[in-house]
């Protein structure tokens, strides 16, 4: 077979055949993408835990201190979880290659990305630390309006830093110089007012305006007591009553009535009534009270 001169041109070449490039399997696909798509989504739902705690259960994070800044904790798996969507399942990818610290340093795009996500949620937003007041509102079960208490304190549990305001005219108790890390959050009260209880005792407030209104209602009382007759000996079986609600004396002559909060008054009507005495009504309050029953003449 006759060679080809040197100087023969270039289109008179016979073609080179290329052999034609076999496209990857369905099935190495998938083996190939199935890891990085069960990375991305469990990065994905590790930062939606840290976020539901942050919106939903702000009293753990201000208990262990992790707030401020903790938004951008979130900031580690969701990078993790888009580097592995992007160049794991989308297969994109970007390569950096450099000499440094006398030697090659290549970046990869994962890397990449998920540290600039990172880096920049760290450092474009500072956290606010502007301080706050909040007017913390007591009264009654009928709403707002109802302002019924003028006298006490009130106390906010800011994480265990307790701070403790009086009560004004108004109902009303002032906390100025709150910590910016408390906006928004949960916070525990409580009230120290002579004759009322929180109505939600165990139900934390948000601190997200300026004005929060906390409804009160009267606490519960008792009346105590002994009866007893002329010559000081107990009385058993004496019926007593205050504004419906009775009891009877046992056999010492005691005797305990309680009363809701509902129907707390600051003085009521206690009627002691016994066969072979003359029956005693006197206005008492909640306390302990001693009677004393005269024999029927």
């Amino acid at each position: 077979m006759p060679k080809k001169s040197m100087n023969e041109p270039e289109s008179s070449r016979a073609p080179v055949k290329r052999k034609p490039s076999t496209p990857p399997k369905l099935g190495n696909t998938r083996a190939m993408i199935w890891p990085y798509a069960l990375l991305s989504l469990g990065a994905f739902l590790c930062a939606m835990l840290v976020l539901y705690l942050m919106i939903w259960n702000q009293e753990i994070l201000v208990r262990l201190g992790l707030v401020g800044r903790m938004f951008y904790v979130a900031l580690m798996p969701l990078s993790l979880s888009v580097a592995a969507f992007l160049f794991g399942v989308f297969r994109s990818r970007a390569l950096y290659t450099g000499k440094a610290f006398g030697g090659t340093l290549e970046l990869a795009g994962p890397i990449v990305g998920a540290a600039l996500t990172v880096i920049g949620g760290f450092a474009l937003p500072p956290p606010d630390s502007t301080e706050f007041a909040v007017t913390i509102f007591v009264h009654g079960e009928q709403g707002a309006s109802q302002s019924i208490v003028r006298t006490g304190a009130v106390t906010l549990d800011l994480g265990g830093n307790r701070r403790r305001e009086t009560i004004g005219d108004k109902g009303q108790a002032y906390f100025p110089g709150i910590p910016a890390r408390f906006r928004n959050q949960d916070v525990l009260v409580s009230i120290e007012a002579e004759g009322y209880e929180l109505v939600h005792p165990a139900r934390p407030i948000r601190l997200t305006n300026d004005s929060v209104y906390v409804p009160v209602r009267r606490q519960a009382g008792h009346v105590t007591g002994t009866v007893a007759d002329e010559n000081g000996t107990p009385l058993s079986g004496v019926a007593i009553s205050i504004d419906g609600l009775s009891t009877q004396s046992d056999k010492t002559g005691h005797f305990t009535l309680t009363i809701p909060s509902d129907q707390m008054k600051s003085e009521f009507s206690l009627q002691a009534v016994a066969v072979g005495y003359t029956p005693s009504r006197l206005a008492v309050i909640p306390g302990k009270v001693d009677l004393i029953l005269h024999r029927t003449p």
